[in-house]
């Protein structure tokens, strides 16, 4: 399963991330060690008082929220929910796999877009998984490591949670791929915020276990998610191009 990354304003951002960095649950134990045991941190001092604030968030805003979610609407309407918002994740699949050099899967993920959004009702149904095109994950902090742009230190942001320098800078640029993005005035805000948190709210819902594992059971949440990031990040990345910018990266060895 690859993961993905993540581009919601305010509180859908942390769940989001969050939610999906602690996925990982065929990491390989080894590499997650060893870069455990001496991770790029430079800011620790200040992504921990981070940590501290989205957990505060998590507790009392999201975990509570997602559970009356989970609880009051029916789970075919809310994987409809889901399926809606996956559906508009496909023109930034596509232009991350272009640029990756996976033509196989910049055509999928287009003719994914194309099925869903007229067959599948607006990608409310997932007709494409039904005929065996299947959704191949994928973003832009992927495809600056594919062109040899470092990972750069950790960080934890606010709301947004686990990400790194790089993934900082592909949060914004996802964003312009999200159909939602070419409605104009407050229509744009509205659709992006509305859907991305109920679909946040269902994620936080269906996998609260793995979650409230990594945050309230773990001995320590935050080095304990910081792993489980750079795990992702490091391990998952698209092969580099071989005429890469010779930059510094802290992780190349792993």
């Amino acid at each position: 399963m690859n993961l993905n990354n993540f581009l919601y304003a305010k509180y859908g951002n942390y769940l989001c991330t969050f939610a999906l960095v602690i996925l990982i649950t065929g990491c390989n134990s080894a590499a997650v060690e060893s870069i455990d045991t001496n991770p790029f941190d430079p800011w620790e001092n200040n992504n921990r008082k981070v940590h501290v604030f989205n957990k505060h968030i998590d507790k009392t805003t999201f975990k509570p929220s997602s559970e009356i979610y989970g609880r009051i609407v029916p789970r075919p309407i809310r994987l409809g929910v889901a399926n809606f918002y996956e559906n508009l994740q496909e023109p930034k699949r596509f232009a991350n796999h272009l640029a990756q050099g996976e033509l196989i899967m910049a055509t999928t993920d287009i003719a994914r877009f194309a099925f869903n959004s007229s067959v599948g009702i607006f990608g409310v149904f997932d007709v494409s998984s039904r005929i065996g095109l299947f959704s191949d994950s994928t973003d832009f902090d992927e495809t600056f490591g594919y062109w040899g742009m470092p990972l750069g230190p950790y960080l934890e942001l606010p709301f947004i949670g686990p990400n790194s320098a790089r993934g900082s800078i592909a949060t914004l640029t996802n964003y312009s791929f999200n159909p939602l993005s070419l409605l104009s005035g407050p229509a744009e805000g509205v659709s992006l915020v509305t859907f991305g948190a109920l679909n946040l709210l269902n994620t936080r819902y269906e996998y609260t276990n793995m979650v409230d594992t990594v945050l309230y059971e773990s001995a320590d949440s935050y080095s304990s998610a910081r792993s489980a990031f750079l795990q992702t990040r490091v391990q998952d990345s698209p092969k580099p191009m071989s005429d890469a910018l010779d930059l510094f990266d802290p992780y190349q060895d792993y």
